[in-house]
């Protein structure tokens, strides 16, 4: 009987982790499909409210600002790609895909395991330009 009750105890720990986990992604992903920008895992998302036209002209506008460094890069309605280098050679990626008619969802990694306070600038170098 006595292992029937660990047995209980480590599933019900276990069920409790992953409710925790799972809460942190829901909040993560809730807080960029509100509008806002979310942090995770190396990557900044942003919710953009632009058509893709915009979107790509402020995207190559806002990295020019920086003065990074275009590699290669294309998109269309419904998701695009673009390729940067910064004066430190770190490879800076900007992509876009449609989340709803309303809105798009960019992402911005910078380098293998990102930096979050070049992704912010480059985001904020982007918006300025929608």
């Amino acid at each position: 009987m006595n292992k029937y009750i660990h047995a209980g105890f480590v599933s019900a720990l276990l069920l409790g982790a992953s409710f925790q986990f799972s809460g942190c992604v829901a909040i993560v992903a809730g807080g960029a499909a509100a509008g806002g920008t979310a942090y995770a895992l190396g990557d900044l998302t942003v919710a953009v409210d632009a058509s893709s036209e915009q979107l790509e002209q402020a995207i190559r506008n806002g990295a020019r600002d920086l003065g990074l460094q275009f590699i290669n890069g294309s998109g269309d309605q419904t998701a695009g790609k673009y390729l940067f280098r910064n004066a430190s050679d770190q490879k800076i990626t900007v992509s876009y895909r449609t989340k709803s008619p309303v809105y798009y969802e960019m992402s911005i990694r910078v380098g293998t395991f990102g930096d979050e306070a070049i992704a912010s600038s480059l985001s904020q170098s982007i918006q300025k330009y929608l």
